[in-house]
């Protein structure tokens, strides 16, 4: 019988420092994920974002609360791998210049950015609607 619990014991053992690897790799995976949203209203984007990191996975989040159709598009999606899903709709690769965003509904782009700067985004549909998303690395004083 004591077999039978130290064997058990090393089971539930093997067990929880499974569970804790695979909930550390889900937690570093959930920390490596950066977002940016873009709200667009009033033929303006409004954009809020977190401190973005390089070489981390980048969602952007673009909703349209207009009545009207709108684009989003930026120079920062033609050199980046990008996977963009609007309006059921899934573009992927580079070269993508960037989505329409149908009235009452959002657009997700996904990916990894390699370099700092700032990345304008505009309307084509109505050129005076522009907007930033800021990459910059700020050493410590």
């Amino acid at each position: 019988m004591q077999n039978y619990w130290g064997i058990q014991v090393k089971r539930i053992g093997i067990l929880i420092i499974a569970i804790i690897l695979i909930g550390g790799t889900l937690l570093s995976n959930a920390q490596s994920q950066q977002e940016v949203n873009v709200t667009i209203e009033g033929y303006k984007f409004q954009t809020s974002q977190m401190p973005l990191q390089l070489h981390a996975d980048t969602i952007i989040r673009v909703k349209n609360l207009d009545n009207v159709r709108h684009d989003f598009g930026s120079q920062m999606f033609l050199n980046t791998l990008t996977h963009v899903e609007s309006d059921g709709v899934v573009t992927y690769g580079k070269g993508v210049e960037g989505a329409y965003v149908n009235s009452g509904k959002e657009a997700t782009f996904r990916l990894m950015l390699d370099q700092v700067g700032r990345f304008q985004f505009q309307c084509s549909i109505h050129p005076d609607m522009k907007g930033e998303i800021l990459l910059l690395i700020v050493d410590a004083v």
